[in-house]
């Protein structure tokens, strides 16, 4: 079976054994308690998981209390890479998006996909076009997904810069 790391048990909740998870993944719905997660890959006993304020956090049935909890702090929390595939259609991996061509809505090529960087706020596509490198946030202003492939839909470039207004 094959993986996506979703997140990490930064420390214990409660006295219960519920964990607090840092997501690293910008799809609150992995912690809705409709997917099965995993603990460094292995199976866990998923009870349940809820997405409060920028967290998850989560119950296991290996983590039956505070003290088991402390044991899992800074491990890595997963999600089947079937269930991932599942979700909504433009969800993207960061794996999936580099190498990625490009195209605007009339089939012309527009450049690929070199690289992500995050720099705190929205997703930022290094696309190279022809020999030049641009650095465009990854927005619905900018890009349209249909079929797991992005289109172009404002193409505006400032040097390194979108023009977007949104």
């Amino acid at each position: 079976m094959e993986f996506v790391c979703v997140g990490k048990i930064i420390k214990p909740q409660g006295i219960k054994g519920e964990v607090k998870i840092l997501p690293l993944i910008d799809i609150p719905a992995i912690f809705n308690g409709k997917h099965t997660l995993f603990i460094e890959r292995k199976e866990s006993g998923f009870k349940r998981a809820s997405f409060r304020l920028g967290y998850a956090y989560a119950e296991f049935e290996v983590i039956p209390d505070r003290n088991a909890a402390e044991k899992y702090r800074n491990q890595r929390v997963f999600i089947s890479r079937e269930d991932f595939d599942n979700l909504a259609e433009d969800d993207f991996l960061i794996d999936e998006l580099v190498g990625t061509l490009i195209y605007d809505e009339n089939g012309a090529y527009v450049g690929q996909i070199m690289g992500v960087q995050n720099y705190g706020f929205d997703d930022i596509l290094i696309i190279k076009e022809d020999e030049h490198l641009y650095e465009v946030p990854f927005k619905k202003a900018i890009f349209k997904t249909q079929d797991k492939q992005l289109y172009v839909i404002r193409k505006e470039y400032d040097g390194a810069k979108v023009d977007s207004e949104d």
